[in-house]
This record gives C-alpha cells, sequence and structure tokens, in this order.
C-alpha cells in the first residue's frame, strides 16, 4: 500500500467518523476490500502493512482531536469560502494536508503533500477542487514554514553563492 492510498484511506475514515458513524477497524476492512475490488492493491499480495496502519490510525486521530486547531489554520486562506460552506470532502481534505505538514515529517516534504492532496481532490472533488486545495495548502505551509518559502524565494544565484562561502 502507498502513502496515496492510505491517505484515501484516512480520508474515508474521517468523512465517516464527522458523519456520525464509527469507521473503526471495520470501516477499515470496507475500504481495503473497495480497493481490492477496484484494483487499487491486491491485500493478497500488498497487505497494509503495520507502519501503515499506524499512519492511517495516527493521521485519523490527529485530524479528529485537533479540527478547532486545523480549522483556525485554514480559515485565513479560504479566500471567498467559509468553513462551513466547503464540501465535506474538500475540507477533509485541506485538514488532512495540514495535519500533515504540521507534523514535519521529513519523510513527507510538503510539496508531495500538496500534491498527494491535490490529486485526492481531483479525484474526489469538483472541477476546479484540484486548483482550490493547492492554492490553500500551499499558503499554509509558507505559514508554518516560512523559512522554507524565504529560502525557495531567493534567486538561484544567491542560494549558489551561499553553499560556497567558506566558514572564516
Amino acid at each position: 500500500m502507498s502513502r496515496s492510498t492510505a491517505r484515501i484511506a484516512a480520508m474515508q475514515v474521517v468523512y465517516e467518523q464527522l458523519s456520525g458513524s464509527e469507521g473503526g477497524d471495520e470501516t477499515l476492512e470496507m475500504i481495503y476490500d473497495e480497493f481490492r475490488s477496484e484494483g487499487i492493491y491486491s491485500l493478497d499480495h500488498h497487505a497494509p502493512s503495520r507502519k501503515e496502519k499506524e499512519w492511517i490510525e495516527a493521521t485519523v486521530e490527529g485530524v479528529l482531536n485537533h479540527l478547532d486547531e486545523l480549522d483556525r489554520q485554514i480559515e485565513p486562506f479560504l479566500k471567498h469560502w467559509t468553513l462551513e460552506r466547503l464540501p465535506k470532502v474538500d475540507l477533509i481534505i485541506l485538514r488532512i494536508g495540514t495535519w500533515e505538514m504540521n507534523r514535519h515529517d521529513p519523510d513527507s516534504p510538503d510539496g508531495a503533500i500538496i500534491n498527494a492532496c491535490v490529486n485526492l481532490a481531483k479525484t474526489y472533488g469538483e472541477d476546479e477542487t484540484g486548483r482550490f486545495i493547492n492554492g490553500v495548502l500551499g499558503s499554509i505551509s509558507r505559514s508554518i514554514h516560512p523559512a522554507r518559502s524565504s529560502e525557495n524565494a531567493k534567486p538561484e544565484e544567491e542560494k549558489a553563492s551561499e553553499k560556497n562561502v567558506e566558514n572564516p
């Protein structure tokens, strides 16, 4: 199972739990069955590892336990939208992406997280959802990691000259 497949599973469990269902192990088994029937992966050959299951559980738990905090981070970047007006799937994708970027996982750079969330949005959202998710999560990334953003904004020559400076 890839991280993107695990992200789909996490999104579906969060959606189910926020809709009033339990969304636990039974839901994950149903999701795995759905993946198997759609050919996303074969559980016979690529069963989710313990690490992948732990990632899904930690992501679901983290998002659900920090909804207010995540929403406070997301809301300032919603141009002409409110949290209440957003389609539920879009909001869940934004919450998962924001949660992941806040975790500062070196295995998941912000660009990869944003790209994965855009792909989720293209699959599960409306036509323009991918661009919207990209813009909001990009702004959130820059607010979480301003040093990285300013480093990326420097001209290439300046970055190269900084690398070549010898320490006195």
